[in-house]
């Protein structure tokens, strides 16, 4: 590895440090014909992988933990299958680069996505917004799904019952976390997903959505967690991307163009309040942007009732 390291405090026990120095190195060994052009790290809220721009119109994606480079392969597969698919831009795979003496990890070149992640608070109006992410699921759904894995969250949520009640004991008297404990447990006793598995991307944060300066949907990134499954799943964006008095439009549309019910509401609730439980404590030291997407969220949960 190269000798220039970033200061940020690690994530994870196991993170390795990745600069732009190693992204020069793997270029000019493995992709020659974008030597000299400029690299720079992307500020990012990603919890597994860096993120470095090559030149003007390409980014270098590299896993920092272990493990996390066989995924590249999952998720370059991923995104072959929904190129082309989707109303909206999603990154392209340009190339693949291989482990070597110095970064252990398989690696990828995608192309660059232009676009702002959207903030809840700035959405004037989100109408355009909630249209064209249901535009998005609307599509997934129609994608056959033979041979695709099961999403990261395109499951139950039972598995996590037990972590997230622990947990949330970490978030007490700084959130109402008497009220995130009974929206969690009315999400744990909603009936399950009768229907086929579905194509979801399953982490529908603001950090993973791009926005034009109109505020309509540009792009939607990391596709490292997607598959199919259950999709209410999806409606962590419904707590995460949009402000109170949008979410229930959020809800009327959805409930219009993808027959949403009151069960599968009520599990999509229990995916947003599942993942900010888990972020907050987890990230809180060791990645601002997370962690301050898992308050938000938290913060809008608490205003739910069962």
């Amino acid at each position: 590895m190269a000798d220039s390291r970033d200061s940020a405090p690690k994530m994870h026990e196991h993170q390795i440090d990745v600069s732009e120095q190693d992204v020069l190195r793997l270029i000019s060994t493995q992709f020659p014909q974008w030597t000299g052009e400029p690299v720079a790290r992307i500020p990012s809220y990603g919890t597994t992988n860096a993120m470095f721009t090559l030149g003007a119109d390409k980014v270098v994606r590299l896993p920092f933990i272990p493990g996390d480079g066989a995924g590249v392969a999952v998720e370059t597969a991923l995104l072959e299958r929904v190129s082309g698919e989707l109303p909206v831009a999603i990154p392209e795979v340009i190339a693949t680069g291989r482990a070597d003496e110095c970064y252990p990890f398989t690696w990828n070149v995608l192309g660059w996505v232009p676009g702002e992640m959207p903030v809840p608070e700035a959405l004037a109006d989100a109408s355009g917004l909630i249209d064209d992410l249901i535009a998005v699921l609307v599509r997934l759904r129609e994608l056959p799904t033979e041979g695709v894995r099961v999403a990261q969250r395109g499951g139950s949520l039972a598995p996590l019952a037990d972590l997230v009640h622990e947990t949330m004991r970490e978030l007490d008297g700084e959130f109402d976390t008497e009220v995130l404990r009974a929206l969690w447990d009315d999400a744990l006793a909603a009936p399950g997903w009768q229907g086929d598995p579905v194509w979801v991307h399953s982490d529908l944060l603001p950090s993973n959505l791009l926005v034009d300066e109109r505020g309509r949907l540009a792009g939607v990134l990391d596709w490292a967690a997607a598959g199919v499954g259950d999709p209410s799943c999806e409606l962590l964006a419904a707590w995460n991307v949009f402000p109170d008095d949008a979410r229930e439009l959020f809800r009327a549309r959805l409930e219009d163009r993808l027959q949403l019910d009151d069960a599968m509401w009520r599990r999509g609730r229990g995916w947003a309040v599942s993942q900010a439980v888990l972020a907050l404590p987890y990230y809180r030291n060791t990645n601002a942007g997370m962690a301050e997407m898992a308050t938000r969220a938290l913060r809008a949960l608490a205003r739910e009732s069962v």
